[in-house]
């Protein structure tokens, strides 16, 4: 019998289901459950119809439906979380909640909030209530005292032009290792593609590094060698598994970022990146209700939509402004929306460019064609170095990833006039000398080797 997949997948994803059920075997559902008990003393009458209906008629869930609606989808993907809640469920279905009931309530709800995101807007009350719901079904939480994390939602349309799709280097994940090279303690969560051909799972073991860390003592071990460790989807939590057989859009780009396996003690540091659907400032104040709430451990945050070229003028505030013009789930050669956070207090939204870190991108220059060599081969010349432009827009994300973890926490790392430039250019300076001396390829090195038994 299944530890703790109800839902069985094939190929590589297939491959992190194994692994993921000799990791379960720690897992405790009544522990999750007890640490919301408060929150979750209603799942009993909180039928999924009443969540959708208030929905349809145009209201917002509070933080509290959101983890109930959460509820009725870990139930379709998680063995013994549906046992544990099977006679909440009972009562709040007026009958059996059966396996099959259970299967079309998981897809109901994860329907209902990916298309209130697509045609209205979520709230950071259903965010923070997503990613609640999203760190129960964690199977392994990690105790890692305090972390700096780069992930982003994926989906991002990219570069359009001349009929051809146009994307660029995987940026929040080759950032993670130059981060991971200035001694911070990294931790990157990821999966298999979306929108682009290469997702950061794809990427990282093209580069030769082994996803499939067989138990939370050797995904402590690595860490403890390396200073970083790669987190697969698939491989820590069962929820994607349900949009997987679905094979449409649910809310796995906005839970899956937002729940690594790491312990609510552990501090977090938030690099992450947001696509067109979703004003960045949402998952910024999504952060601070998690902070309230317990849930996470926040430290500063910086959550980051990039745009096109036509947006000089922008109101950062205006989402559908942002949402017309947002291309990158990453900082834009162009200019960038930056919404800030630190610990249980919004600190704003900002307009973000390459001249704050100093310097100027030439945007064809980072653009790469949507197919797997051609990215593959510009992550590898964004890492040594060799093309300069990639380079500088590698070094330019990864910067703003060390303004967060160094000086988002003071009081002089931002004004009414945006984030400080000079705490910026200096950064900038840092992560760009780490690519070119070396430093980030010697650490992505150490990681394969230690991720491959070899240290």
């Amino acid at each position: 019998m299944s530890q703790i997949s109800k839902i069985l997948l094939q190929g590589k994803k297939q491959q992190k289901q194994m692994v993921r059920e000799k990791l379960a075997l720690g897992y405790e559902a009544e522990a999750r459950i007890k640490e919301n008990e408060q929150l979750l003393h209603s799942l009993s009458y909180t039928p999924l119809k009443d969540l959708d209906k208030k929905v349809g008629n145009g209201g917002d869930l509070t933080f509290e439906e959101t983890l109930c609606g959460m509820c009725y989808l870990l139930a379709a993907t998680n063995y013994p979380f549906a046992v544990v809640c099977q006679e909440a469920f009972n009562k709040a279905c007026d009958g059996i909640f059966s396996e099959q009931r259970a299967l079309a309530s998981g897809t109901a709800f994860a329907k209902l909030m990916a298309d209130k995101e697509s045609f209205r807007v979520l709230t950071p009350e259903e965010v923070a209530g997503m990613a609640a719901g999203g760190l129960m079904d964690i199977v392994i939480r990690l105790n890692m005292g305090r972390v700096v994390e780069t992930c982003g939602m994926g989906a991002d349309t990219g570069f359009a032009g001349n009929g051809v799709t146009k994307k660029t280097i995987n940026a929040s994940t080759l950032a993670s290792f130059v981060l991971a090279s200035l001694k911070l303690p990294v931790i990157k969560h990821g999966s298999y593609s979306s929108t682009s051909v290469v997702g950061s799972t794809e990427a990282i073991e093209h580069l030769g590094v082994r996803t499939n860390m067989d138990s939370a003592k050797e995904a402590m071990d690595i860490w403890n060698d390396c200073g970083f460790c790669y987190f697969d989807a698939h491989w820590c939590k069962t929820i994607h598994d349900l949009s997987h057989l679905l094979m449409i859009e649910t809310i796995n780009h906005v839970v899956g970022p937002m729940s690594p396996p790491i312990t609510r003690e552990t501090e977090i540091n938030k690099l992450m990146g947001v696509n067109k659907k979703i004003h960045p400032s949402v998952v910024a104040r999504a952060y601070t209700i998690l902070h309230q709430r317990r849930q996470q451990k926040i430290g500063s945050v910086a959550i980051v939509c990039g745009l096109d070229k036509n947006c000089e003028q922008i109101d950062p505030n205006n989402f559908e402004q942002v949402k017309k013009h947002a291309i990158l789930d990453e900082l834009s050669p162009y200019v960038s929306v930056v919404s800030l956070a630190h610990a249980d207090r919004f600190l704003g939204n900002f307009l973000v460019r390459p001249s704050d870190f100093g310097i100027e991108l030439i945007a064809e220059k980072i653009q790469v064609v949507n197919e797997e060599s051609q990215i593959q081969k510009a992550n590898k010349d964004a890492l040594s170095g060799e093309n300069p432009q990639l380079k500088d827009f590698l070094a330019m994300n990864a910067a703003l990833g060390l303004f967060v973890e160094k000086y988002l926490g003071l009081p002089e790392a931002v004004s009414v006039n945006g984030l400080n430039t000079g705490f910026l250019q200096e950064c900038f300076k840092v992560c760009s000398q780490a690519i070119l001396s070396g430093k980030t390829l010697r650490i992505l090195e150490k990681y394969v080797k230690a991720s491959n038994g070899m240290v």
